[in-house]
């Protein structure tokens, strides 16, 4: 059997073809680099078109897909991985069970991106509702995302079907009754329960 070399996160592209990669194209992937929550990932996998070895490039999270951890056997892969970008050496995955904690979170993230135009803008939603109700410290900046007039209700740009437009509008609602109660009322208002409930419903659709 050959050596294993390391544990690597493996991953293939979406539905859309990329400039480097072919749908499907399985690739490995490094952990995040730049501080950003791997919204850019270093990945290695073989060119679109080409039969030759596989080359290091720099892919969005939100084009890929079905994430799983592997062992690296191939010294050609391992050569591409540990080789440094822009001259600075890349982190590496530091054990099999780092990976796997970190792909649990991407396979997530990959749910609530999948079939919509504006994929960052549904996830970055999605986190947002966790802090809606009163007693977060981004609970205002939770709102604002909410309420923001430009979210954009058609069906194919953040949202998937009727059913998730139907949720956020109740939302808007339910903060819009707590809002014309007054300040006076605000933190004690006895809707937001229901703003939690509702907020959740929504987050399970959108992670569906």
């Amino acid at each position: 059997m050959d050596e294993l070399l390391g544990w690597c996160v493996v991953a293939n592209v979406a539905a859309v073809d990329l400039k480097h990669f072919s749908a499907g194209t399985k690739l490995w992937v490094l952990p995040p680099q730049w501080g950003d929550g791997g919204q850019d990932l270093v990945v290695v996998g073989r060119h679109r078109g080409s039969p030759g070895p596989v080359s290091q490039m720099v892919v969005p999270r939100v084009h890929l897909t079905n994430f799983r951890v592997r062992g690296v056997y191939q010294p050609a892969v391992h050569r591409q991985l540990t080789k440094p970008l822009r001259r600075k050496e890349l982190g590496q995955w530091a054990s099999k069970e780092e990976a796997e904690k970190v792909v649990e979170w991407w396979a997530r993230d990959a749910a609530i991106y999948e079939g919509v135009n504006r994929p960052l803008q549904r996830a970055e939603l999605y986190y947002r509702l966790a802090d809606v109700r009163p007693g977060h410290v981004l609970q205002q900046w939770a709102i604002q995302d909410v309420m923001n007039p430009k979210l954009p209700l058609e069906i194919g740009a953040v949202f998937r079907d009727r059913q998730e437009v139907e949720a956020i509008r109740e939302l808007r609602e339910l903060l819009d009754t707590i809002e014309t109660g007054g300040v006076a009322n605000w933190r004690n208002n006895e809707l937001w329960p229901v703003v939690g409930q509702v907020a959740e419903k929504i987050r399970a659709l959108l992670s569906r």
